[in-house]
């Protein structure tokens, strides 16, 4: 039988560990969008063009 200290260790280490991995992931993500949107390989479409006729205003 597992102890009680290492059960609320797991239940503690488990989710933080989880919750470590995907920061790192959505870190590394941006960074990399980033660099691409810089060098213009990834554009994001716009939500109004300048030939739209939505006007957003008050």
């Amino acid at each position: 039988m597992v102890s009680a200290p290492s059960v609320i260790l797991l239940a503690i280490a488990i989710p933080s560990g989880a919750l470590a991995l995907f920061a790192l992931v959505f870190f590394l993500l941006g960074r990399r969008m980033r660099r691409l949107r810089r060098e213009g390989r990834v554009t994001y479409s716009a939500k109004t063009s300048s030939d739209s006729n939505a006007n957003f205003t008050g």
